[in-house]
């Protein structure tokens, strides 16, 4: 309830900023901004808290999107629950990004991004290998806390495919 109750806060007064643990939200030129830990923001256009289609008397969190069933442009509803599916797909782009440059100053160029992947073709020698690959991508960044329990897996092969 926390992200739910910090976005309603926040379209219930505009520039006002509300905060739900490390991210915080506040409307601005009529967009819910949502500042994820490392200062980026998720932006959700004309935000408002609209009576829920389903629900009875109950109101929800909505913006102007893009629906993924119809791809027609109409008011979205959205809730705590998909607010943290949001910050978390988008923190790990942003782990992913940032530890990039650690990856290839280390000698392992990648070649490809897949969502949370990362293909790299280092030379083929002992002193490249998955371990420490692992170890780099699973850096955590100066803005994250350092407690953020990271981990990363991977192996070795001469053609891509996915992990089994």
């Amino acid at each position: 309830p926390a992200l739910d109750n910090a976005a309603r806060e926040a379209i219930l007064q505009p520039g006002v900023v509300t905060k739900a643990g490390k991210v915080a939200f506040h409307v601005k030129d009529n967009w819910l901004r949502l500042r994820l830990p490392n200062g980026r923001f998720l932006c959700y256009s004309m935000p408002a808290l609209v009576e829920h289609p389903k629900f009875q008397n109950a109101t929800s969190v909505s913006y102007m999107g893009v629906n993924s069933y119809t791809r027609k442009w109409e008011r979205l509803h959205t809730y705590g629950g998909k607010l943290f599916e949001n910050i978390c797909q988008a923190v790990a782009r942003d782990i992913l990004f940032d530890n990039s440059h650690l990856i290839e100053n280390a000698g392992y160029p990648i070649v490809l991004k897949v969502h949370d992947e990362v293909l790299t073709e280092p030379l083929d020698t002992d002193a490249f290998n998955t371990k420490e690959l692992c170890r780099l991508l699973s850096t955590v960044p100066p803005w994250a806390d350092a407690a953020l329990p990271l981990s990363a897996s991977g192996f070795e092969t001469y053609r891509y495919r996915k992990d089994d």
